[in-house]
């Protein structure tokens, strides 16, 4: 196993206060990754910028990354990344008028040829519903069709579902998570996807134990292969993420930093 979780974190961890005052709302969520892809053939560096503004404020769901399921209000954002010399700008939008809302997206800024269109319906607050149109200059339009559901166990615990396809029901991506409150402030949530283009298929899971409101760690698989991730939290504004995949080909590591406002 080429990566360990700091044992730092943990020590850091032991000094935690139990009982932390609950975090304020959140609106502006905005996080720099770095990411290295090595094999014996090459080696590749990635980095990334995002931003996410919601027009209206986020109450996260125990744990200082998690503000639900489904996004119920209208949010915008923008992302930037650069990879051996190739750089990328991107936008996307969701705007809510009432319970209809209409997504849009540009996966680079100045290409118009390039873009995703969308409209939907949400219902009670737990059923999304909608269709997108991807109209790529070099391939043909698609639509896809989702479909996502979140269900409330209680005040802190949920599981969600959701369901895509395309116009020709050819491929599939279907994702579930759950998470839930265990006692204290210790949290279990757990991803799960599964993604069918023709006749391949790729099946992801990774599941987070979060030890108190600064420390949590992850374990799980990306197409059979590891996946081991911790998460340092600073306070509810600022916190770490790392993670290895140990690929059949080629290792991934990433780290990224968050600051939420």
């Amino acid at each position: 196993m080429r990566f360990l979780m700091p044992l730092t974190l943990l020590a850091l961890s032991c000094t935690a206060s139990a009982n932390v005052e609950q975090s304020e709302s959140k609106q502006w969520f905005n996080s720099i990754n770095y990411a290295k892809i090595d094999s014996d053939y090459y080696s590749d560096d990635v980095y990334g910028l995002s931003t996410h503004y919601y027009f209206e404020e986020q109450q996260n769901s125990g744990v200082w990354d998690d503000y639900g399921y489904l996004d119920t209000d209208s949010n915008i954002g923008l992302n930037y990344f650069n990879s051996d010399g190739y750089s990328g700008k991107g936008i996307f939008g969701e705007g809510f008028y009432g319970n209809a809302f209409a997504t849009f997206e540009l996966p680079n800024i100045g290409d118009a040829d390039n873009y995703s269109l969308g409209l939907g319906y949400l219902f009670a607050d737990s059923l999304k519903v909608s269709v997108r149109m991807l109209d790529y200059e070099y391939s043909d339009t698609v639509y896809l069709f989702k479909a996502q559901y979140n269900h409330e166990i209680n005040d802190t615990d949920y599981i969600g579902f959701t369901v895509e396809t395309d116009d020709e029901t050819e491929s599939w991506d279907l994702s579930s998570r759950y998470f839930a409150h265990l006692y204290d402030d210790s949290y279990f949530a757990i991803n799960v996807d599964y993604l069918d283009v023709g006749d391949d298929s790729v099946f992801n899971v990774l599941a987070n134990y979060y030890f108190n409101k600064h420390v949590a760690v992850g374990i799980g698989s990306n197409d059979s292969d590891l996946v081991i991730e911790g998460k340092y939290f600073i306070n509810d504004s600022y916190y770490f993420t790392a993670n290895y995949t140990d690929n059949d080909n080629y290792d991934v590591y990433n780290l990224s930093f968050v600051a939420q406002f």
